[in-house]
């Protein structure tokens, strides 16, 4: 059926429900309780969940697309879930994240990665440089014509669609590829020195200095300095890499929080959201 949602919409690529997971306790009354750091201009502000993480119309089909499915029935399960499991394992200390809740939080993992600005911008990209010819008619022996010899770019409407598609599709496969990564859970107890996120809430770290920028390389899948930073909360953080930890849950020395903080902070354009204002960025 044609797609009648309401568009232009503030459409989140870091849910609310998330944001929250990265408000100070002692700030959660307050209309404006998250630190926003923008990395264009080093200024902090306070913002809101709701204020954030947004963009308007970021996955809207085209107009007058027939959908069977739309990416908000993708994200409600998810977006549902995430506050609720997050919330157990704090009350938990963490203690069986594994078996319970690993599976859940790698399918989360990627359901962020690929409705991130970045994963719609290297689609997009993908897309674009795609060429193609149309079929004009099909004659004996399944002969077909076509409308040229020398293919061409398509419409934006093929453009858009198949970027949300895509987008789609790879939130459908489920944790994918993380599961080849062993994974460990690193946590801290203080929000005086907490995780932080931002606009793209996975990080990617390792020898291939693009691979953040870039689709996912085979490469630095297979590669053992690749580290893979996702916070889940300030309270924790999720690590993948290609060889196993020797503790699957710790707590964090204050030199790891550092490090992932600093890897937020690496891009020149985008944000980072804190609990806290931290002096040192």
């Amino acid at each position: 059926m044609p797609d009648n949602r309401e568009r232009d919409r503030k459409d989140h690529y870091l849910p609310r429900g998330f944001l929250k997971g990265f408000i100070d306790p002692a700030n959660k009354d307050l209309a404006k309780p998250l630190w926003h750091f923008d990395l264009e201009t080093t200024a902090w502000s306070r913002e809101s969940p709701g204020s954030i993480g947004w963009e308007r119309g970021m996955y809207d089909y085209h107009p007058g697309t027939n959908v069977l499915e739309h990416p908000d029935e993708v994200f409600e399960r998810f977006e549902r879930e995430f506050p609720l499991v997050r919330e157990y394992l704090l009350r938990r200390n963490f203690k069986g994240w594994v078996k319970q809740h690993k599976h859940f939080l790698l399918e989360f993992a990627q359901m962020m990665r690929a409705r991130s600005p970045l994963f719609l911008q290297q689609q997009t990209a993908q897309n674009e440089n795609t060429r193609i010819m149309t079929v004009t008619s099909v004659g004996p022996g399944n002969q077909v014509g076509v409308d040229t010899t020398v293919p061409y770019p398509p419409p934006a409407r093929f453009i858009r669609n198949r970027t949300i598609t895509a987008m789609r599709e790879e939130i459908k496969k489920g944790p994918d590829w993380m599961e080849n990564f062993h994974w460990c859970l690193r946590y801290t107890r203080s929000v005086a020195d907490p995780f932080v996120t931002g606009t793209q809430p996975i990080v990617v770290e390792g020898r291939y200095p693009n691979s953040n920028d870039a689709p996912v390389l085979e490469d630095a899948l297979n590669d053992h300095n690749t580290i893979i930073w996702f916070p889940l909360c300030w309270q924790a953080c999720l690590v993948g890499a290609v060889d196993r930890f020797d503790e699957g849950t710790a707590e964090a020395p204050p030199s790891l929080i550092s490090h992932v903080r600093g890897m937020f902070r690496r891009p020149s354009a985008g944000y980072v959201i804190s609990p806290i204002k931290i002096e040192s960025f």
